[in-house]
C-alpha cells in the first residue's frame, strides 16, 4: 500500500540542529538563517514516497522469527515483536532531490552541505512518523496497537536484512529507492523498517500501548558511541 501523505511535514528543527551539533545551545541568527533556507530548499526539491505492507509474524525460537517469507535472528527485534500476530514491512524516501543538493554544496559551500544533511536527516525521520501514523490508524481500526518502529542496522537487526525486504517490497519499483551491494540506499535519505501490530504494548511494557512507534529511542539502542545519542 502506497502513503497517501504529501510534503506538507513541518520539519522538526530540534533534531535538524541536534545532527548539527547543537546540544541546547542556541544557534546564530547567521546560522538560523542559513538552516531555514536550506529546510525550504529541501521541502522544494523533494518527493515523499512511501509504502508499506502488513504479513504474519511467526516465532520459532526466543529470537528467531518470521515476518512473511523473512527468516530474522534478532534478540531486540524479536522482544519487540513479542506477542505480535502481524507486522507492518514499510519503506520510505524524500526523493533524490537532497542528494543533488548536497553534490552541488560540497563543491561551493560545504556548511550548507553539512546543513542539507541534516535537514534530510530530520526530514526522512518526520516523514517516517508520518507513514507510522498510517499504520498506526489502521491498527487501531482493528483494535490494535503498533510497536516501536526497528530499521535494519538498530541493535542487533543485522542491516544485511535490508536485502530481503527489498526483495518483499520491491522498493525499486513502488518508490523508486535502491540497494547496493554494500547496502547502501539510493536515495541515501531513504528508510526501511518493521512495525509490529498487537492487542497490547510491548510485554516488557517499553512501548505505551496505542501511542506512535518510533526509532528516536536511544536508550534501547546498542550504539552508545553514536555522535547523535540522546539518553533521557
Amino acid at each position: 500500500m502506497l502513503s497517501s501523505l504529501s510534503k506538507d511535514i513541518d520539519i522538526n528543527r530540534r533534531e535538524v540542529y541536534r545532527y548539527l551539533g547543537y546540544k541546547g545551545e542556541a544557534p546564530s541568527d547567521e546560522v538560523a538563517t542559513k538552516v531555514e533556507a536550506c529546510i525550504e530548499a529541501v521541502k522544494e526539491a523533494s518527493e515523499l514516497r512511501g509504502m508499506y505492507e502488513a504479513y504474519p509474524v511467526s516465532f520459532h525460537g526466543d529470537d528467531c522469527f518470521s515476518v512473511g517469507d523473512i527468516i530474522v535472528k534478532s534478540s531486540d527485534l524479536a522482544r519487540n515483536l513479542r506477542g505480535c500476530m502481524d507486522a507492518f514491512v514499510m519503506g520510505a524516501t524524500i526523493g533524490v532531490g537532497i542528494d543533488r543538493l548536497i553534490a552541488r554544496a560540497e563543491i561551493t559551500d560545504m556548511a550548507s552541505a553539512a546543513i542539507y544533511q541534516a535537514v534530510g536527516a530530520a526530514y526522512i525521520e518526520d516523514y517516517c512518523d508520518h507513514v507510522n501514523d498510517e499504520i498506526k490508524a489502521l491498527a487501531e481500526k482493528q483494535g490494535l496497537v503498533t510497536r516501536p518502529r526497528f530499521s535494519p542496522g538498530y541493535g542487533d537487526f543485522d542491516l544485511e536484512y535490508q536485502r530481503e525486504i527489498f526483495n518483499l517490497l520491491n522498493l525499486p519499483k513502488h518508490v523508486g529507492v535502491s540497494l547496493s551491494e554494500s547496502l547502501m540506499m539510493t536515495p541515501s535519505k531513504s528508510v526501511t523498517a518493521i512495525i509490529g501490530v498487537a492487542s497490547e504494548g510491548a510485554p516488557d511494557g517499553s512501548h505505551a500501548a496505542g501511542t506512535a512507534a518510533s526509532t528516536h529511542n536511544c536508550n534501547s539502542c546498542n550504539m552508545t558511541n553514536c555522535p547523535f545519542r540522546e539518553v533521557e
